[in-house]
């Protein structure tokens, strides 16, 4: 499996120039998406020019692979959307909502998780808070807690973007399913390389972009929805592509399709999809379960040498969780990502927290570098834990 690895890090030039642990913000891209690129437009520039049954194949291959990453049975359930914040918005708008309704969320999460919630303040619906712990902890008590007779909807990130924490959606499922509420999960910065099942952790929305830990390119993202919410969601938009007879192109009965298709309005990124399948269809040889451990190997490995470093982690220890995510609080985090960057180690601060994402793609040299230099800067001063 180590050599498997090692052939998925070669496919990356990006690996060879230093040290990437960005992969929470943008992931590199690697020769099968750039291959992919390339045919698509070679493609385009010869006749017949028009591919759209050969692409329409690809596409079809792809949700096949999308429906098997995330646990779910049949591929009706799933739209391709172009971001996180666009399936969020399919649910957050399609609702019938009432006056005095009430959604729950999470304090500390990335605002694409928020704002289509917020944007319903206008009609009446309000909004309520659970408060995190230090390490961004939310658990299943506290949901129950927070929900009231009214609350309709929870939404929740699988992993915090932040500080990483990683919920316990199965635990946090079956308490919106004893609640009625409709379960809505942020996958962003978990799916593909953290263990999810849609359909067994009781989820009834999962919207998560590409362009991240699945290494897609961007603009390539979609929306799962669960047969119960699916029946209660009205498309806002109606595009040709939305209904059941699209190639009969003067039936004008606005019918729509009986699947998550109905959010798909017309043309897509076909460009995109057909870069983002072999990525897919990557993950797939490699493993999902092979690629979160990989990945939890990885981020243990810095997490105590961070923590011999005497680091101030935000980020939980547990395995159960964490994902990719490591973080650390420092005095001067722009400071230290300057010194990091002008020494080839890429990562990032956000909200003052130094945010390093270790993807399998990694390796425990990366680890080793990063702890070096991080030891360094203790010594040289640029670095004040």
């Amino acid at each position: 499996m180590q050599t498997d690895f090692g052939r998925f890090r070669a496919q990356f030039p990006a690996y060879a120039e230093g040290v990437y642990v960005n992969h929470a913000a943008i992931s590199p891209v690697s020769d099968l998406v750039w291959d992919a690129a390339d045919h698509y437009l070679q493609s385009r520039s010869m006749l017949p020019v028009d591919i759209y049954p050969d692409i329409e194949q690809v596409r079809e291959q792809f949700v096949r692979d999308i429906a098997k990453l995330i646990g779910t049975s049949g591929t009706e359930t799933i739209a391709l959307t172009q971001n996180t914040s666009h399936g969020l918005n399919v649910v957050a708008a399609g609702l019938d909502w009432q006056h005095g309704d009430r959604i729950l969320l999470v304090r500390n999460e990335f605002p694409a998780n928020i704002y289509p919630f917020l944007n319903l303040e206008s009609q009446g619906v309000m909004v309520d808070w659970i408060e995190p712990d230090a390490a961004g902890r939310v658990t299943p008590d506290m949901v129950q807690a927070a929900i009231t007779d009214r609350t309709r909807l929870f939404s929740i990130s699988q992993v915090q973007f932040l500080g990483g924490f990683r919920a316990d959606l199965s635990a946090m499922g079956r308490v919106c399913r004893k609640n009625d509420v409709f379960f809505v999960v942020d996958g962003i910065q978990g799916v593909g390389v953290s263990p999810l099942h849609v359909e067994q952790d009781y989820i009834d929305a999962l919207a998560c972009g590409g362009h991240k830990w699945l290494m897609w390119p961007m603009g390539v993202a979609f929306l799962y929805l669960s047969p119960r919410l699916m029946e209660r969601l009205r498309p806002v938009h109606a595009g040709w592509l939305s209904v059941r007879n699209a190639w009969d192109l003067f039936d004008y009965r606005l019918d729509f399709v009986d699947s998550a298709g109905r959010f798909e309005l017309g043309t897509m990124n076909w460009m995109g999809i057909s870069m983002a399948a072999p990525m897919l269809a990557r993950f797939h040889e490699l493993g999902l379960r092979n690629i979160s451990h990989r990945i939890l190997d990885l981020t243990g490995r810095l997490m105590d040498g961070l923590a011999d470093q005497q680091m101030d982690l935000v980020t939980p220890r547990e395995n159960h969780e964490r994902a990719g995510i490591v973080s650390i609080r420092l005095r001067d985090p722009e400071q230290v990502l300057a010194e990091l960057t002008e020494r080839d180690i890429f990562a990032a601060v956000r909200e003052g927290v130094l945010r390093f994402s270790v993807h399998a793609s990694n390796n425990e040299a990366d680890m080793d570098r990063i702890l070096a230099v991080m030891e360094t800067g203790i010594q040289e001063g640029w670095i004040c834990r």
